[in-house]
């Protein structure tokens, strides 16, 4: 008896795409084949690293349309056109590609499809092909959104037009509005989100108890996954790489020698600083941040994806060291590394619990507010910085939280508490094997 054959249509960004890949692999280990499918252009981000691209027994890749091959879309600024685009040209694609696979004879017994590709579910159910939704952020912000486009959207909007209002939702914690995910607010820089947002909860709502895979554990996020009566969420995480030989770094290569200077460096010193691939910090809160840190007084490896100015590299000198890209896994698991000051993506995130590094949590956008949140009121492990009347968080804000996360001991146990916890997370074979009867 052959395996069964699942399709994983994944988003073509790299937040999705890494974490998409270890549920591959995953599945893979219960004896399923995947084929593994993104957009043509994101698929030649990855080939450009090839050397990087895992190659696992059982795993084929293909690509979609997206109508922006060449890859020169700014979605940001034309968001309704490249959803309309990517729905039309992807499910003309994803119809060939499930066609061509039955004719040889190799047809999908189900497909996993990313947040808001919900028309890849539709074509599958054309060919009655049975289907999940793939979430890739965390149990809370699922139920958040959920709650959002079911009934407290007006509610959530007029408490967001006051700072610090309290919010409160069906089994859910007390959140203050800056906890709220920012594309929330209809007048804000994220709000172009809404509308693909709102159709794929939509469609998630008019299913019969929909499945969605959640890359969370049971006891991450046991309250959370159970929020929803409508959704039926399954936990299948954490989705992390062992090591960057385990598809953790696909999408650059980095020559620099950072290994070697943390080496250098005593256990549980240094401060890691990386804001993800997307994020940008405004030019007066990257002098603030690089002040904060040498007035720490800690060594510090930061990310900086801009140009390294002379004048910056002059005064950073041998206190620390900025390069433009690391393996982030590599670097957490170095035991100097003891703080994390992340933008607090989720992929980041349950990284720093699992390899038991303490956050300085510095949110930007989307869900990082709420992963933030997360970490300093229910896990426990690190803090969040304040920022001013301008929303720029200053050099001696940064100093306090580096010092409090750095020195403090009810912080230092909870880290070794929720890395043993997510130990025991990635171990949890039995979990999996429920996952495959379920589906």
């Amino acid at each position: 008896m052959r395996n069964p054959h699942f399709l994983l249509v994944c988003f073509p960004s790299q937040g999705y795409i890494n974490p998409s890949l270890q549920l591959a692999k995953r599945l893979i280990h219960l004896n399923i084949d995947v084929t593994f499918a993104t957009t043509i252009a994101a698929a030649r981000r990855m080939n450009n690293n090839a050397q990087q691209t895992p190659t696992t027994q059982g795993l084929s890749f293909a690509t979609f349309s997206d109508g922006f091959d060449d890859d020169n879309l700014k979605l940001s600024a034309n968001i309704t056109h490249f959803f309309s685009e990517l729905k039309r040209c992807g499910s003309q694609s994803l119809t060939h590609l499930i066609t061509s696979a039955a004719n040889k004879g190799r047809p999908f017994t189900f497909l996993i499809y990313g947040l808001l590709l919900n028309w890849a579910a539709d074509v599958a159910t054309s060919f009655n092909i049975p289907s999940a939704l793939f979430f890739a952020q965390p149990a809370t912000v699922l139920a958040l959104y959920f709650h959002y486009f079911h009934g407290y959207e007006e509610p959530i909007c007029n408490k967001l037009q006051t700072p610090s209002s309290c919010i409160e939702l069906p089994n859910l914690p007390l959140f203050i509005t800056h906890d709220m995910p920012s594309f929330f607010s209809p007048c804000g820089p994220h709000a172009f989100i809404i509308p693909p947002m709102r159709e794929q909860f939509e469609f998630l709502g008019g299913q019969t108890r929909s499945k969605v895979l959640v890359n969370t554990y049971d006891t991450l996020e046991a309250d959370a996954l159970r929020a929803i009566d409508e959704l039926k969420m399954i936990a299948i995480g954490p989705l992390i790489p062992s090591s960057h030989d385990d598809g953790g770094n696909l999408f650059h290569v980095s020559s620099e020698d950072y290994i070697g200077w943390l080496s250098s460096k005593a256990e549980r010193s240094v401060v890691y600083v990386s804001f993800g691939s997307i994020c940008e910090l405004c030019e007066e809160q990257e002098e603030e941040l690089l002040n904060g840190l040498l007035e720490s007084g800690r060594p510090f490896l930061w990310v900086v994806r801009s140009n390294h100015d002379e004048e910056r590299m002059k005064k950073v000198g041998v206190k620390g060291k900025i390069v433009s890209w690391c393996r982030q896994i590599e670097v957490l698991k170095h035991p100097s590394v003891g703080c994390f000051v992340s933008h607090c993506g989720w992929n980041s995130t349950i990284e720093s619990l699992n390899f038991g590094v303490a956050v300085v949590g510095f949110p930007q956008q989307m869900d990082q507010m709420t992963n933030a949140k997360l970490v300093e009121d229910l896990w426990k492990t690190g803090v969040r910085v304040k920022g001013n009347s301008k929303g720029i968080v200053e050099r001696g804000e940064i100093r306090r939280c580096l010092d409090l996360v750095m020195e403090n001991e009810e912080i230092e146990r909870n880290v070794k508490v929720w890395k043993e916890l997510g130990r025991q997370a990635v171990e949890e074979v039995a979990r999996l094997c429920a996952l495959s009867t379920s589906l």
